[in-house]
């Protein structure tokens, strides 16, 4: 089985087609994908798919680009709002401590591609108190972080460790080996998800991390309806495509093919702290 860690099919590109997807999904050993939040808006809407679809879950967060032209005085009201969404959540699931639908913090993080001209500083000190406070959030309730990381290599890496998060996951990985080893050495919690982009050629650094990962840190996703594998480049990408990425990862490493599947899985779960 796998399990697509990281989509948006909320998103208009998908939005119509759910049974479609779940369908396709399920012909395709797809057991579960995690719908994740890029604002209040989009966490109730990926909320609202994990409660409609048993294969579905969810995570409530504020994208970076989307945070970033954000007042000082507006974060913590959106805290707030994210952490009613969990209160409720774990109401309906008859415990304080778990969830049933919402199983991480994300994605948050840091973008500095976007950034307007002239508003750089702003802007990424923006983004820097919005990751805190967020983290804030996932420590409390004790969840796992999702992690967008664009051009803020540096500031990832320091502000995370700043955080005291232990339990990451680096969404969309697009950095060097070196990267992931760094954050290896602050945290064994911390887990590294390869999308359509370890399927592209010119990915050098990327393919050479996911050989050199151990098979225990790794996750796949598709971050779907962006970033289709190779195969199927020029379409939109669904939940379904994100065993193209398993099939690169297995061609890159040394492991039988049916243990890589079935670690990944395994590593997806725990992460996301899913029983089966």
């Amino acid at each position: 089985m796998l399990f697509d860690t990281h989509t948006h099919s909320y998103f208009p590109e998908l939005a119509l087609r759910q049974d479609e997807i779940v369908d396709t999904m399920m012909r395709n050993d797809i057991r579960y994908a995690t719908q994740i939040g890029c604002d209040i808006e989009t966490s109730k809407q990926a909320i609202e798919l994990a409660k409609k679809y048993e294969e579905f879950y969810a995570t409530v967060g504020y994208h970076p680009t989307e945070g970033q032209t954000l007042t000082r005085e507006k974060i913590p009201k959106i805290v707030k709002e994210l952490e009613q969404l969990i209160i409720v959540d774990r109401e309906i699931s008859g415990s304080l401590n778990s969830s049933r639908c919402i199983v991480a913090i994300g994605e948050i993080g840091f973008d500095y591609y976007h950034l307007e001209a002239g508003r750089e500083a702003e802007y990424k000190e923006t983004q820097r108190v919005l990751f805190f406070a967020m983290t804030e959030l996932a420590l409390k309730y004790d969840l796992p972080i999702v992690v967008h990381t664009r051009e803020a290599r540096v500031d990832t890496l320091r502000y995370l460790k700043e955080s005291g998060i232990r339990k990451a996951i680096i969404h969309c990985f697009s950095e060097d080996y070196a990267f992931a080893q760094e954050l290896m050495e602050y945290s064994d919690e911390i887990v590294f998800s390869f999308s359509g982009i370890v399927t592209y050629k010119k990915s050098l650094a990327v393919q050479e991390t996911t050989r050199l990962l151990p098979l225990n840190k790794i996750l796949i996703e598709t971050d779907a309806p962006f970033l289709s594998p190779q195969a199927v480049r020029g379409t939109i990408n669904e939940p379904a495509n994100v065993r193209y990425v398993l099939e690169i990862i297995k061609n890159l490493r040394t492991e039988d093919g049916a243990e890589i599947e079935k670690v990944i899985y395994e590593n997806s779960l725990r992460v996301y702290g899913i029983q089966d």
